[in-house]
């Protein structure tokens, strides 16, 4: 029962606990490695710690491998309670605690027990990692999230499934660092996210510089594979081949992230074969172009990264959120304007609700510049009515649906909140 108990805690409660310490940690199949460390003070520990985590990295394989400890040591356990004569069968039960405590203090860390934000921050850096986009809308819906790291997540979610700018204001916004943060004062695993999102929106030499960060923050001078494999990925994409070589060699002996290395170190200096992989060349031909990003505003950088490559919905779609967010409404209908001209597809719901409501207000005389859905109209015209009469932006009924879910909620809030900033 103890290894049934502890494989599914580790299994579905706590699996994004076993995620948390694999990309904590690096271990390598070498004789250097194991020298290196055997020779460091306390460096045994590490290395044996290592080994076990780097299973870690498979889910039912973690489970199994921690249900195994708990369930060796409770043998372990019983075995010296015999020793000392201690067999009687009511005091079995206590073999357990030994397994038990460990689980409880070793296995989850401190900072997830006792700290929410922490908790709910390795949860949805679990579910991005494994693209459960289903699971973190349902998880945001259900309890809105406290912390950056599920503002951020919802939204990766919501654009990786297309509807960002249909949904977004369906969920908890923070304004516009609810999509993309600088790295300034950042945890470690706040970084891993920020890394992921900028790396498939193609902002790759930030991504790299978020990977890089995280890597240095890491404590005792750890290692992280999911770390060095971004910082592999980011050379490979941008052609700086002696430094992802530096980095696939440390990879490939490593036993879930070798395989990936092998295969792509013989891309190194092969431009043909990086142009024309799936994700790397895609990547390659969505990347930004300028080196120096930090002396550039997110909004210029996504404006870039379309105008460059207008198949870059990702970056697309982050960029008039941005404006959504900072509630610039003449660019919201400017950008939209301009790529109206260019796609007959339908304009989005956040998008509709913004220039309905711009119009209403500045426009009142003039005919809408782009068709807006009915039922959009009918909701922003109520919404505006409601304020009008109460001379409220944040009246308790449009706390109810449906205009709790519209932009113009949002713009509610963030006209107290945003207007404050510097």
């Amino acid at each position: 029962m103890l290894c049934v108990g502890v494989f599914g805690a580790c299994l579905f409660p706590y699996r994004a606990v076993l995620n948390y310490h694999e990309q904590r940690h690096l271990f390598r199949w070498t004789g250097y490695y194991f020298k290196e460390q055997w020779a460091a003070d306390g460096g045994w520990w590490e290395y044996v710690v290592s080994f076990i985590t780097q299973f870690f990295h498979v889910g039912w394989l973690g489970a199994v491998v921690v249900a195994l400890l708990a369930w060796a040591l409770q043998r372990l356990t019983w075995w010296c309670m015999r020793l000392v004569r201690l067999r009687w069968s009511w005091l079995y039960p206590l073999s357990l605690l030994p397994s038990l405590l460990l689980f409880y203090y070793v296995f989850i860390p401190k900072e997830y027990r006792t700290d929410n934000q922490v908790r709910e921050a390795v949860e949805y850096d679990y579910l991005a990692r494994k693209w459960k986009w289903d699971d973190i809308l349902r998880k945001s819906y259900n309890h809105p999230p406290q912390t950056a790291n599920g503002v951020w997540s919802t939204n990766y979610a919501l654009a990786q499934k297309g509807s960002l700018l249909d949904m977004m204001f369906h969920y908890k916004q923070i304004g516009p660092d609810g999509l993309l943060m600088d790295a300034i004062r950042m945890e470690p695993l706040a970084l891993y996210s920020l890394s992921d999102i900028s790396w498939e929106i193609g902002l790759v030499n930030s991504a790299e510089r978020f990977a890089f960060d995280a890597e240095q923050r890491l404590p005792n001078n750890h290692k992280s594979g999911r770390l060095y494999k971004r910082l592999a990925e980011a050379n490979l994409v941008n052609g700086n081949y002696p430094v992802a070589r530096k980095y696939m060699d440390i990879l490939q002996s490593t036993l879930f992230y070798g395989s990936w290395a092998r295969k792509y170190k013989a891309f190194l200096y092969d431009e043909h074969k990086i142009d024309t992989d799936g994700q790397y060349g895609k990547l390659r031909s969505f990347r930004q172009k300028k080196n120096d990003e930090l002396a550039y505003a997110k909004e210029q950088m996504l404006e870039e990264l379309t105008k460059e490559n207008p198949d870059n919905r990702l970056a697309a779609d982050y960029l008039m959120a941005y404006k959504l967010l900072r509630l610039d409404m003449e660019d919201v209908t400017r950008l939209t304007m301009s790529m109206a001209e260019h796609s007959k597809q339908r304009v989005p719901k956040a998008v509709q609700e913004c220039i309905a409501g711009y119009w209403i207000l500045f426009h009142p005389n003039d005919s809408l510049p782009i068709p807006i859905d009915k039922s959009v109209f009918e909701t922003t015209v109520q919404f505006m009515q409601i304020v009008n009469s109460t001379g409220n932006r944040q009246h308790p009924s449009l706390d109810a649906s449906p205009y709790n879910e519209t932009y113009w909620h949002y713009h509610g809030w963030a006209t107290t909140q945003l207007r404050q900033e510097p």
